[in-house]
């Protein structure tokens, strides 16, 4: 793909990349940086789709890095923010300094990858702005993630500030599903077409909002357990002032019930007239979430182990994918041509989109063949 756009009668750029997104003023009133940002190369849909995945592997990696600072003691391992310790940036060569460190450079290198990620999105053509607001929420999101992990650092792991941290994560891991999701599928308007009854569109929802409760009283549950505290040599982070037995009962109880109404989903859609794929991610949902509460109960019953509890997290992970992969499969998008592809056939791209299509003008879009049960016809 060439590196520029290409021009109008005036000789400007047609896509309207600056027109909406809020360039400082000296971007925009610089006509030498508008060239040099025109002269950057282009991205494929294949190649942001690949920056989209990398994306959604670190923001699990996030998760799971920052569990093992809990679980291990580490929150405190680097006392000040964003230094490790007050005018050392780096950490000593101490076990809970380095865990806690390295969960910082962690954050790091997602934010390179989501600021990458989101570059990406306003090079990509054909340009999707939807794209671009996924993306760039990935970026302020990492950076808001940043600010109150300092503020958790500064506050002695308060829990209430950890339980805002962890579920600001959650929604950010939430965000990198929909962009993987979107980033490879036409979403213009009118290329949605419904593959489940209404009912279960909405059953599908309600899951999202209650897994969303189930997390909330599963980071409450961490909060008042004791293995969140600081290690030895550390100060012990304060916990929230209810039994633990207690809160881990609300947790069992509201995770039973969302296994319940999961179980209840699966078994409608296979008794429904719904694509094969439609069921498997029902399945998949399903068989992620019995684990989950396998693993619930059996870390609580021994004593909450590190190891155990740190499966636990990974299966939280696991599961706010399994649960949005269903609900989205609800709704069939045809893929969207791929720019190599037109490139490789002599064709050329589609103007710019707006929110997931086509800015005046039609859009190319790939012949698509709606199966039934097998589930041919494509995401």
């Amino acid at each position: 793909m060439p590196g520029g756009a290409p021009p109008d009668a005036r000789g400007r750029s047609k896509w309207p990349v600056a027109s909406w997104v809020p360039w400082p003023a000296v971007l925009v009133r610089s006509q030498g940086l508008r060239e040099v940002w025109d002269r950057l190369p282009t991205v494929g849909t294949r190649t942001f789709g690949r920056l989209a995945v990398i994306s959604l592997v670190f923001e699990s990696l996030i998760l799971l890095s920052g569990a093992a600072v809990r679980l291990s003691g580490s929150g405190l391992g680097c006392a000040d923010w964003p230094d490790c310790f007050k005018g050392h940036l780096t950490p000593p060569l101490r076990f809970h300094s380095l865990i806690e460190f390295g969960n910082r450079m962690v954050t790091v290198l997602l934010v390179v990858v989501v600021a990458t990620a989101f570059l990406a999105a306003l090079r990509r053509r054909p340009f999707r702005r939807d794209l671009v607001w996924l993306s760039g929420s990935l970026v302020v999101g990492i950076l808001a993630e940043a600010v109150v992990g300092g503020i958790v650092v500064y506050t002695k792991l308060t829990p209430y500030w950890v339980m805002g941290h962890f579920l600001t994560t959650v929604v950010l891991l939430a965000a990198a599903v929909l962009l993987v999701h979107r980033a490879s599928r036409d979403y213009s308007p009118g290329s949605g077409r419904l593959l489940v009854p209404r009912p279960m569109l909405l059953l599908g929802r309600g899951l999202v909002v209650l897994l969303g409760v189930v997390l909330v009283a599963g980071s409450a549950t961490t909060g008042a357990a004791p293995d969140a505290g600081g290690a030895q040599g550390q100060d012990v982070a304060r916990r929230i002032p209810v039994s633990l037995r207690a809160m881990a009962e609300v947790h069992a109880t509201l995770a039973l019930f969302l296994v319940g109404v999961a179980l209840a989903t699966a078994v409608a859609l296979h008794a429904l007239d719904v694509p094969e794929r439609v069921r498997k991610a029902a399945r998949v949902m399903v068989v992620v979430l019995v684990a989950q509460a396998a693993i619930g109960y059996t870390q609580y019953f021994t004593h909450l182990p590190a190891l155990v509890v740190e499966l636990h997290e990974l299966g939280a992970t696991a599961l706010v994918i399994g649960v949005l992969q269903l609900l989205l499969a609800f709704t069939h998008h045809p893929r969207e041509v791929a720019t190599e592809e037109l490139a490789l056939a002599g064709g050329l791209a589609p103007e710019p989109a707006g929110v997931g299509g086509a800015r005046g003008g039609a859009r190319a879009r790939p012949a698509v063949a709606f199966g039934g049960r097998d589930g041919s016809g494509g995401g």
